[in-house]
């Protein structure tokens, strides 16, 4: 009898673990969606209509333009475009953009950029924080950059007492990691020619003759 009440709690125990594991992804979508944590920084993954890692093809090509009018990719193969949807200009807390600014890797999203005045640096540090929680890390106590770190993306705000505009960068994690992979095999291959060109040319080796004593 001891053994049947025994089996009995521990099958409702389990019922009500089972009912727990069941309603933990729901939770856990909810939490993703709802603005306040890093969680919904990886939700969005983006900025608004723009997603990091998107094809930058997808978006209204009469709002795009090369930025500084440069259609050279930079030295990590990328471009850069000037993004001039308007309706996306205005943020909460009264906060306006100056500038949305696009940066692409194989026309693959992989920067965003959010220009805003510098008086209006504490307005965008305020929206961040509402959206996505407290910061990860602040490198200088003594500078306002603040960054918002998790394996996708990255988002990183700074304003500088010495400059006009304040930014905030979203960037793909995979897409970075991936421009720093192109990097490193490109210094490798360029430190191997390097040595082919200095190394003097080894003269040919003789062919080592064997000799049998009989």
């Amino acid at each position: 009898m001891l053994l049947d009440l025994i089996n009995r709690i521990c099958f409702k125990a389990s019922g009500k673990l089972v009912v727990i594991l069941l309603c933990f992804p729901a939770l856990t979508i909810a939490q993703q969606k709802r603005p306040g944590s890093i969680e919904y920084l990886k939700f969005c993954n983006g900025f608004n209509r723009i997603t990091l890692g998107s094809d930058i093809n997808l978006l209204p090509q009469d709002k795009l333009s090369f930025m500084d009018g440069d259609d050279k990719l930079d030295a990590d193969s990328c471009l850069k475009f000037e993004y001039r949807d308007y309706d996306l200009f205005k943020m909460p807390e009264g906060l306006k953009l100056d500038l949305i600014g696009l940066r692409t890797y194989k026309n693959k999203i992989v920067n965003i950029y959010l220009f805003f005045k510098r008086p209006e640096g504490y307005k965008a540090l305020s929206v961040f924080l509402n959206a996505y929680g407290p910061f990860s890390e602040r490198p200088d106590d003594y500078a306002d950059v603040y960054n918002w770190n998790c394996g996708l993306l990255n988002l990183s705000l700074k304003y500088d007492l010495n400059v006009d505009l304040g930014v905030a960068i979203l960037t793909s994690g995979p897409l970075a990691n991936e421009i720093n992979m192109m990097n490193e095999k490109a210094k490798a291959r360029e430190h191997m020619e390097r040595l082919a060109v200095q190394l003097p040319l080894m003269p040919a080796r003789r062919p080592l003759l064997f000799y049998f004593q009989y």
